[in-house]
């Protein structure tokens, strides 16, 4: 064995969505714009963020998150993920916010105010921790509701779903009917391929379940935020006032009347990893398992 390359990464959820957060790497981002050091991780390391995002040391739906310093804002947060899959997520905010805190590499505010520096503007997030201040209960994130516009529907201005209801020939959106919800999102996302992800829901009461599928026909575990809002703008707060994925996950909004929603999340770290490079190993570029 010859090790040529070592990564260190801390490996998070959020409503099961997963982030790999990286440590250490052979990522080096020197830019001080955002924007410019943003471009510097799309446009470089391709070859380092395929061994992170892909199998046997990820999966399709791993995301990647570089945390910086930040000249305005608690700490930078760069992302980098799949091709399919959209270039920001609310939860990535959550994953980060989590680690840096519970493992102390940010101090505590005073106030349980941070902020956070991201390509698309800095985010504030407000942190509940326990009474012994090493545990973060939740990552409360206040957001803007999305916005109809013809047959998609606009997150942040920026992301567009296509939400559908269950069509009658999938009995229910549970883990038994996963095989037929399967095939019918990556018949539909093939549609729809413009558009961001495909969201299909049902109603249940007081509350909605759904699946997203990305562009790519992946489904993700999580109902996600973008997903949440979506449905929201469709259904309207009282119809989506918990928003259950078919994994069991769910994201509840709280109406806030000054800007739009409240959501409180939290993230759990499941792993810290080292991960090498063995440069006889023929499938050291690593492979997503469909």
């Amino acid at each position: 064995m010859n090790y040529n390359k070592s990564f260190q990464t801390i490996d998070t959820q959020v409503v099961g969505e997963a982030f790999r957060i990286v440590v250490q790497s052979p990522i080096a981002i020197y830019q001080q714009q955002i924007a410019e050091a943003a471009t510097a991780l799309n446009t470089h390391f391709e070859n380092t963020k395929n061994l992170l995002l892909n199998e046997p040391r990820g999966h399709r739906g791993m995301h990647g998150c570089v945390i910086l310093p930040s000249a305005v804002a608690s700490f930078r947060l760069l992302f980098f993920q799949h091709a399919a899959s959209t270039d920001f997520k609310y939860e990535a905010l959550v994953a980060t916010t989590t680690v840096l805190l519970e493992c102390g590499t940010i101090e505590l505010s005073n106030n349980n105010v941070y902020s956070i520096e991201t390509v698309k503007g800095i985010h504030q997030v407000y942190v509940k921790l326990s009474d012994t201040k090493d545990e973060v209960l939740s990552v409360n994130l206040t957001v803007k509701p999305a916005r109809i516009a013809g047959e998609r529907v606009v997150v942040d201005d920026e992301r567009r779903y296509m939400v559908m209801e269950k069509p009658h020939h999938i009995k229910a959106l549970v883990l038994d009917e996963l095989a037929h919800i399967s095939t019918w999102g990556i018949t539909e996302s093939a549609k729809y391929h413009d558009a961001d992800g495909v969201i299909v829901y049902e109603k249940l009461d007081s509350m909605v379940r759904s699946v997203t599928f990305e562009r790519d026909g992946y489904i993700l575990r999580s109902p996600s935020v973008d997903s949440t809002l979506a449905l929201t703008a469709i259904l309207g707060d009282q119809a989506v006032q918990i928003n259950s994925s078919i994994f069991g996950s769910s994201i509840e909004l709280i109406r806030t009347d000054e800007v739009g929603y409240e959501i409180a999340l939290k993230g759990y770290i499941t792993g810290i990893h080292q991960f090498v490079v063995d440069s006889e190993d023929p499938l050291q570029q690593g492979f997503i398992i469909v």
